[in-house]
């Protein structure tokens, strides 16, 4: 290991970083221990290195809550004969109705569940056989899908990588607690330098995210600053370090107020609604009946149009067609992708659509879906249901 640390910096800086992206690749696949392997071969090689430090502590605990779950999820008590063909009843009944859907990772995992209850089960071992027969028949299908899919995205091919991958959200959190003190030490700065070199992280894309960080304290500190509703000379002066201790431009000063007034707007409304549908005359006609009752109302023809809008915007409740034909993705990715959001994952969110079968719409729900609503609207219901379900939700 001396022999190591006499390497050439540039050597052993590559070296770390390939521990800790391996590290990383690791981790997203749960190979934590794997990761914590790599982790500390990293700082063996430099145990100064915060990054790898804080790395090491987030894997570890991500280690003991996947241990915690194993336990949780441990054989359970031993089943009387009734319960057990009740069970197994259940859960293939359930692959059953799945493998019809052709969703067969969800009927895989009912079948999974009556191999725990019965390891030899004749019937668990048929639909896995039936499974398998199935998505070899689909391939061919599938590749057409996922072929139709990918198309739309070549078209823009010139536009850099997405921002939610997992590297820029682990730097964000990073670059948040730099930002903490409103201060950045040159050690930090030669920090988050070398994470930006490890991750691939673009000088573009750490303006983007740092700029996101300032913009996020400087409105937070405006919403407690107008908690009263009366903005004194204090908080004012108050407001003036802060630009000054985050080194706030005139545009992000310009955006945060922009967005705190947007939010003082709402919060004098019904509520906040979003509105995603390709078809603009439905958009007008439910935008127009919402705000004369008081709503704020946002809408969008596409679904990556209303991801943008959620970047700066959180709607009290969302209404969306279920079809997209020339979308990347569906009304249902829509859903799924915003029930994994922090902060929305409990917005209320209505499909509307001209699908009449009663299959999807149950589907639907058992996929978290609030309320299904058919084409065409009566916009006086729909002003019932969402006034009803935001006051529940309140």
């Amino acid at each position: 290991m001396a022999d190591e640390k006499k390497l050439d910096p540039q050597i052993l800086k590559e070296r770390i970083g390939k521990h800790l992206r391996t590290a990383d690749e690791f981790t997203r696949f749960q190979r934590f221990e794997e990761a914590i392997k790599e982790i500390e071969s990293a700082l063996e090689l430099d145990p100064k290195n915060n990054y790898a430090r804080s790395f090491l502590e987030r894997v570890k605990l991500m280690l003991k809550r996947s241990q915690e779950k194993e336990i949780e999820q441990a054989t359970p008590p031993e089943l009387s004969l009734e319960e057990r063909m009740a069970q197994i009843s259940f859960h293939l009944s359930a692959a059953e109705e799945f493998i019809n859907k052709r969703e067969y990772k969800r009927a895989l995992e009912e079948v999974a569940q009556v191999y725990k209850i019965d390891p030899k089960n004749y019937y668990a071992q048929a639909y896995s056989e039936r499974i398998d027969t199935l998505l070899l028949e689909d391939s061919n299908e599938g590749a057409k899908i996922f072929k139709t899919i990918i198309q739309p995205a070549k078209a823009d091919a010139a536009q850099p990588p997405p921002m939610d991958r997992g590297s820029i959200k682990m730097y964000r959190e990073l670059l948040k607690d730099v930002w903490l003190d409103g201060k950045v030490t040159p050690e930090e700065v030669k920090e988050m330098a070398a994470m930006r070199d490890m991750f691939g992280i673009t000088e573009e894309e750490h303006s983007q995210v740092e700029g996101e960080i300032k913009i996020e304290a400087y409105l937070e500190a405006l919403r407690i600053a107008w908690r009263d509703g009366v903005l004194t000379d204090m908080e004012q002066k108050a407001l003036q370090s802060m630009r000054m201790k985050y080194d706030i431009t005139q545009q992000e000063q310009s955006i945060a107020e922009k967005r705190f007034e947007e939010i003082k707007r709402a919060s004098k409304s019904k509520g906040i609604v979003l509105l995603v549908d390709t078809d603009r005359e439905s958009l007008v006609n439910v935008g127009k009946a919402l705000k004369t009752k008081g709503f704020t109302i946002y809408m969008a023809q596409k679904i990556e149009d209303a991801l943008q809008i959620l970047i700066t915007q959180t709607p009290n409740l969302i209404l969306s067609e279920m079809l997209f034909p020339n979308s990347a993705m569906d009304g249902i990715g829509f859903l799924m992708k915003l029930r994994e959001h922090p902060l929305l994952k409990h917005t209320p969110f209505f499909f509307v659509s001209s699908v009449t079968d009663i299959k999807i719409i149950q589907a639907s729900y058992r996929l978290g879906v609030d309320h299904f609503l058919k084409k065409p609207l009566d916009t006086d219901t729909l002003l019932a249901i969402i006034e009803g379900k935001l006051r529940v939700s309140k």
